[in-house]
């Protein structure tokens, strides 16, 4: 999807703040993007249900119902489990970006921001392009179906939800397996090289994967190349 079709998608801003609600809203909609926003968990439910977004950006610290209990409601519904949530927060520690991703977010960022962040997230969470093949992917008991960016693990398989980035960085992975990608390689692949997304989101996201992966020996697959970057071990 080019970037003229994603300016068409409509993305649900919730935050308590109404001038943090009005520049998010202001960055996005001179992108092109359609902007519609609550300042609260209950009207963003009824939001969601009357305007469809494509998207939420959604901030973690709410009165009452919290950006975390209304992202887990979310995820929890068939209706709604597939709508993007980048969650939106000003806790910079390595753990809370990692608690954010399994709580079931599908990107983060991070409190204040570049509006070229912001942008740069919300067109890699709305471009449906991987490159690579159609199908499934399988290494060993570790299968990914990437038409429908799902990941199975185990005999019989369980499905482990890790996020549309996450699962875009997985893919990359295993469909270059035995290779060594460098942050920058991982950067271009997802987020289309944007200089405003560091390498330290990679690190994030791969500390994520592997946390995730870890219950069935699979995170060791993810080797850290000193100097380098990252290899996924193909091996069977």
């Amino acid at each position: 999807m080019d970037h003229q079709g994603l300016a068409t998608s409509k993305i649900l801003i919730v935050d308590d703040v109404q001038d943090f609600r009005d520049l998010v809203s202001d960055v996005l909609s001179r992108t092109g993007f359609q902007c519609v926003m609550a300042d609260n968990a209950e009207q963003a439910r009824l939001m969601i249900e009357e305007e469809r977004p494509d998207i939420i950006l959604l901030d973690w610290v709410m009165p009452g119902v919290s950006g975390v209990e209304l992202l887990r409601y979310l995820k929890a519904k068939v209706t709604y489990a597939q709508i993007p949530i980048i969650m939106v927060t000003s806790r910079d520690s390595e753990e809370d970006r990692l608690r954010v991703l399994e709580f079931g977010a599908d990107d983060y960022i991070v409190k204040p921001f570049k509006p070229s962040v912001l942008v740069a997230r919300v067109r890699a969470l709305l471009s449906q392009s991987l490159s690579g093949p159609e199908g499934t992917v399988r290494v060993a008991d570790l299968v990914l179906d990437l038409k429908e960016e799902a990941v199975f693990v185990g005999e019989p398989a369980v499905r482990v939800d890790i996020g549309r980035i996450a699962f875009r960085i997985l893919a990359f992975f295993m469909t270059h397996s035995d290779v060594i990608h460098g942050r920058d390689a991982v950067l271009r692949q997802v987020w289309g090289g944007d200089d405003s997304v560091g390498g330290r989101t990679v690190d994030v996201y791969v500390r994520h994967l592997r946390r995730a992966l870890e219950p069935w020996g699979h995170h060791q697959r993810i080797e850290t190349i000193r100097g380098s970057g990252y290899r996924f071990s193909g091996k069977e």
